[in-house]
């Protein structure tokens, strides 16, 4: 007969086994404890990048996560198969993006949950599907990422697409014809350059869809042969600009997108860039916008899409809004045309981009320049010695220009043959209706010296001392002697020995070795 267990051994059995129930995981035997809980995961898609999402990890026993990736489903069952995307070990982590994956894929994912005893589960299996070149999902139009493609050249090269998305520079603020697309959120790979007679009719703010050809001009991704723009909405607000240093500007993933950079310093100008620089690395400043073109010196703040055209990143600043300009060193503090002719035969500017206010004296089109060339030319408002300036354009630049407008004009100064110019100029116009400066009265032997060159002058009590000098030229003499009379402006004014003429107005010019005087109409000529 068994007798009955003492008090006190039944009271620490019953303990012993209570303990034995109720024990924490970390004093099993790895496999013998509670799992850790599953986690319910969920994809989405946008390109070629695939977002994952799961619910954490509520066990404090948790030790991380392992993301899979398998072109075949079963993952759970063969994981050795699969990819690992990633392993996070911060319970809170709950999303991961999986990026430049093939277009045209399909894929699975899962999330493998691990706790401190290498006890494991495992989520649902999630399938992503990446689109085909017909944007597959979407509607068949893609977003400008997807034609990006997360490369130097696009996956649709030579194809033809729809794209949607928001007008960021419209199709005439570019020079060239072109207009600048992205997607709403911006970002990087968000932009796309359109190139095209039909990108002219777009604003910003447009949301649109076009039709297009998918091409890679000199390393520029574009959509060309621009057709069936669909206007969806106007007045859109634009992507936040992407704040870069001047050294990340140079990167394709942001081709296409607009960019700023801060506090960059102008430290070269060349025919159509300038290099900036924040003491990061340099970028390109470009300038097929409409703004008032900066001096090397000049400390900036620029915004604009990014193109890439030269072998230089450029940022293309729209109009003067995208740029603040503050002194430096450089001229565009704005100078007048005595400061740029440097009282020298050669200005001490040249080969710098300067900007230069005065008024015009000659307009844009009443000097003779062949082809599509064009000459203006302007003046310090009070006159006097080394007060004048030539400017030298094409295509029209210059159209605008009329006498007496108030301007400041940015450009290039060289010495063409001697003669001091501004090319490659860009207009800022103030106002019109000024005085034109008062012609300076000079003797015709005192015509042919450096300081007259661009100056308004009158010349009076004239007799024609050579009436054919060849090329439209005669010469003149009020008794000091001799200067030259051209024709740019008279287009082959005919004069006879011995002719006897009142006055003579026009601007001083230098060309082919010699300084001559250029009326600008039969009004410039009294007999």
């Amino acid at each position: 007969m068994h007798k009955p267990l003492p008090v006190v051994l039944m009271c620490l059995l019953s303990v012993v086994l209570i303990f034995a129930a109720c024990g924490d995981d970390e004093t099993n035997p790895a496999g013998t404890g509670t799992p850790p809980t599953a986690s319910t995961l969920s994809t989405t898609v946008a390109g070629n990048t695939v977002t994952l999402n799961w619910s954490p990890c509520p066990n404090s026993d948790f030790a991380d996560y392992t993301v899979f990736r398998s072109a075949t489903a079963g993952i759970a069952q063969n994981p050795s198969a699969a990819t690992i995307v990633a392993v996070i070990s911060q319970s809170g982590t709950v999303t991961v993006s999986d990026q430049g994956l093939p277009w045209n894929s399909d894929w699975y994912y899962a999330v493998r949950t691990t706790d401190t005893e290498s006890l494991t589960a495992w989520s649902n299996e999630a399938p992503a599907s990446i689109a085909d070149s017909s944007g597959g999902g979407g509607g068949g139009e893609l977003s400008c990422y997807q034609v990006q493609g997360q490369s130097d050249a696009s996956p649709y090269e030579g194809q033809e697409v729809r794209v949607t998305g928001v007008v960021t520079s419209g199709g005439d603020e570019l020079y060239g014809g072109y207009a600048v697309l992205s997607d709403v959120d911006g970002g990087p790979w968000s932009g796309l350059v359109l190139f095209g007679d039909q990108a002219a009719t777009l604003a910003r703010g447009d949301s649109i869809s076009v039709s297009g050809e998918v091409s890679e001009y000199y390393g520029l991704t574009e959509l060309s042969y621009l057709e069936d723009i669909t206007v969806h909405k106007t007045g859109l607000t634009l992507p936040t600009p992407e704040n870069l240093t001047t050294d990340l500007v140079n990167d394709e993933q942001w081709e296409g997108v607009v960019v700023s950079v801060s506090d960059a310093v102008v430290e070269e100008a060349t025919q159509y860039s300038y290099r900036i620089n924040d003491g990061s690395g340099a970028c390109y400043l470009g300038n097929r916008g409409d703004y008032t073109e900066p001096s090397v010196g000049d400390t900036l703040s620029v915004t604009g899409p990014l193109f890439y055209e030269y072998d230089q990143w450029r940022i293309q600043p729209r109009d003067n809004q995208d740029v603040s300009s503050s002194g430096g060193g450089g001229g565009g503090d704005v100078l007048s045309c005595y400061q740029v002719q440097g009282q020298s035969e050669s200005s001490p500017y040249v080969g710098q981009t300067v900007s230069v206010a005065g008024i015009v004296t000659v307009g844009g089109n009443e000097y003779y320049a062949s082809g599509s060339a064009q000459y203006a030319v302007i003046q310090d408002a009070d006159g006097a010695e080394w007060s004048g300036l030539v400017i030298y354009g094409y295509d029209g630049v210059l159209d605008g220009l009329s006498r007496g407008d108030s301007v400041v004009i940015t450009g290039t100064v060289a010495e063409f043959n001697g003669l001091t110019e501004i090319v490659y100029p860009s207009v800022d116009f103030d106002e019109p209706g000024h005085s034109v400066p008062e012609p300076q009265a000079i003797s015709t032997g005192s015509l042919s010296q450096e300081k007259w060159e661009g100056v308004l002058a009158v010349i009076s009590d004239l007799a024609v001392v050579n009436p054919d000098l060849g090329y439209g030229e005669f010469s003149v003499t009020d008794g000091s002697g001799s200067c030259v009379i051209d024709d740019m402006g008279i287009y082959g004014f005919a004069v006879t020995q011995g002719q006897t003429f009142e006055s003579m107005m026009g601007v001083v010019w230098y060309s082919y070795s010699s300084f001559k005087l250029e009326p600008r109409n039969l009004e410039d000529i009294t007999e």
